[in-house]
């Protein structure tokens, strides 16, 4: 599980920023919404980044998403910084080349806290610009305290590194810091080859983190295929998760093969026409946007109930009634197991009363150098009363509000403005 992660110089984040989806400790929030990890530590189940458009909430999610992608990147010559740092430093800055900044928290092992069951928790750090890593280190955190398994530093001369292994680091270690290049990470490097130590935390990014696709593209639909191919009772779930989303219509959905060997999703669907039942059949592409997005969110909710994921949804609300939202995350938070769910999105919807604990928001707003903030709705003591807390968020009261003024076309100098009324133009 993500316990948190830090940003800095990366997009429109420039000084450190921190969200956390560690539990505050406080018995009027409710308990079922946490996983407890021991008597220390509980992890929220699903928080929410909240704010206007423009405002930096996505800055999050594409630092995880880059991340993951300079981990994962395969073996090869191509430069895996290029294609993911590429435009995401500080986009105000003025030295596009100074370094972005990447460092979360994972849940490795719960334990009980004991010597002999220990909690164990990864602390992994990335500096790095387009060309080059600048800094690279993990370090576990057993029962609080804080154990070195690797570090790695640029020192004077480029393409020189300093390294610093700590007693309880597994794995191969001088001849794979001295063959690694300068644009590629240790931490992957020695998980393939077999290190354990840093094979467990590239575990986590390969198979529990998972940045789920907008839901629209052919990304998508051979990920939904993959997983209806994988565990063929799911179209049975798939159609009676629909139906709790109000989508009645829908008798069947199956995977077809083209003649190319591609695979592709089919959905049936029934109406009654004079009392009797007829229907057609249509392919994932040629669908709505809205059922393509909650079909593969359906399937990435199935595998989060049946072993344990981090699930990261950009724009969450996109084509989406703002009560579907809410029952979505209604029916995550059934899960049993150890996942968790990220969603990033403007609507306030998300904030009504009972859906997430106040330490599961956020809010995403710019200072006034134009750099992406995030703060807690929990942060705010006095904001408990009678008034719904999305409504004291539409009056202000949290701040991360979209700024608004009056806007008139100019056309060839000349101001065009909207015609009044005949009630305006008598007054």
């Amino acid at each position: 599980m993500l316990l948190n992660m830090t940003i800095a110089n990366f997009k429109s984040v420039k000084s450190p920023q921190t969200i956390s989806f560690q539990a505050v400790k406080d018995s009027r929030l409710p308990a079922s919404k946490v996983v407890s990890v021991n008597d220390r530590l509980d992890v929220i189940k699903t928080s929410a980044i909240i704010g206007p458009n423009g405002a930096g909430k996505s800055s999050f999610v594409r630092a995880l998403e880059v991340l993951k992608r300079i981990v994962m990147a395969a073996d090869g010559p191509e430069n895996p910084l290029q294609g993911t740092l590429t435009g995401t430093t500080f986009a105000y800055g003025i030295d596009k080349a100074t370094p972005a900044t990447i460092q979360i928290e994972v849940l490795l092992s719960k334990g009980d806290g004991s010597d002999e069951n220990p909690t164990t928790i990864a602390r992994y750090t990335l500096k790095a610009n387009k060309e080059r890593i600048y800094e690279e280190s993990l370090y576990y955190i057993i029962n609080n305290s804080k154990k070195l398994m690797f570090e790695r530093t640029l020192g004077e001369e480029l393409g020189q590194y300093d390294y610093r292994f700590g007693k309880l680091y597994r794995g191969e270690k001088k001849r794979q810091a001295a063959k690694l290049a300068e644009n590629r990470t240790f931490l992957a490097g020695s998980a393939r080859k077999g290190g354990q130590t840093s094979l467990e935390l590239y575990t986590w990014f390969e198979k529990t983190l998972h940045i789920l696709p907008m839901g629209v593209s052919s990304k998508a639909e051979a990920y939904a295929c993959e997983m209806l191919k994988a565990h063929p009772g799911w179209g049975e779930q798939i159609l009676n998760y629909l139906w709790a989303l109000d989508i009645t219509d829908i008798s069947r959905i199956e995977v077809r093969t083209n003649d190319n060997g591609e695979d592709h999703l089919r959905f049936t669907h029934i109406y009654v026409n004079d009392k009797k039942a007829e229907g057609y059949a249509n392919m994932f592409q040629g669908e709505s946007l809205s059922l393509r997005r909650l079909t593969v969110m359906g399937f990435a909710f199935f595998e989060a109930f049946i072993t344990g994921k981090t699930l990261v949804i950009d724009d969450f609300g996109q084509l989406l009634h703002p009560d579907l939202l809410c029952h979505l995350v209604e029916i995550f938070e059934n899960c049993d197991k150890e996942s968790q769910m990220l969603v990033v999105d403007c609507n306030p919807s998300l904030l009504r009363d009972g859906l997430l604990r106040r330490d599961a928001v956020w809010f995403a707003q710019k200072d006034q150098e134009s750099s992406t903030v995030y703060y807690s709705l929990s942060d705010f003591k006095g904001a408990r009363g009678k008034i719904p807390t999305s409504r004291r968020y539409m009056q202000g009261a949290f701040g991360a509000l979209p700024i608004t003024s009056e806007f008139y076309f100019v056309h060839d100098g000349t101001p065009v403005e909207p015609e009044k009324s005949e009630e305006e133009a008598n007054d």
